[in-house]
């Protein structure tokens, strides 16, 4: 921007001559502040190279052992990771057993299907493929439980009494008692 920008736009003598004192003073401020960082940068960078030399005194071998270390974690991470998916992609499968189910899981991870945000790629051909080849690990549907029962009929009066009552009076004729 400059001068005559701001002239263009309205702006009074006084008022771009203000305005760009504003902006000297802001670039200024700027200026010194990357200067700062960069000898900051600069002095940092100094004190690594001398620690890098340090340790290297120290343990030769310290940035392959840190690199080792990064690696080794990475790897603890993912495998944590497919696990987790894995048992979370297996909770909505029904299967006839726990054996049934650990035996699926191992299966599945010697398979090491891709893994793309949570989700197993191919995990649906894999489970259609494992259906048909061992049908036994799977519960069918009529070997499901019935759903529970949250309610039921009120037991009604009945012209001989209630069920209870029929079954006391069998079972006092049982013992030869009189009602």
């Amino acid at each position: 921007m400059d001068e005559k920008e701001l002239e263009k736009l309205g702006l009074s003598a006084e008022q771009v001559k203000a305005v760009c004192e504003l902006h000297a003073a802001e670039m200024q401020k700027q200026s010194q502040t990357i200067s700062t960082l960069e000898a900051e940068k600069g002095q940092l960078e100094t004190q690594l190279g001398e620690a890098n030399k340090t340790l290297q005194g120290y343990d030769p071998e310290w940035k392959a052992k840190a690199e080792q270390a990064q690696k080794d974690a990475e790897s603890k991470v993912n495998a944590l990771r497919r696990d987790f998916a894995a048992k979370e992609c297996a909770a909505a499968l029904h299967f006839s057993s726990e054996s049934a189910k650990r035996a699926f899981l191992a299966d599945f991870a010697a398979k090491e299907l891709p893994l793309q945000d949570g989700k197993f790629l191919g995990f649906d051909d894999y489970v259609k493929a494992y259906r048909e080849s061992d049908p036994a690990a799977f519960r069918q549907e009529e070997d499901q439980p019935p759903p529970p029962r949250f309610s039921s009929s009120t037991p009604g009066v009945h012209s001989e009494g209630t069920l209870k009552d029929q079954a006391n009076a069998a079972i006092r004729a049982a013992f030869g008692v009189q009602s």
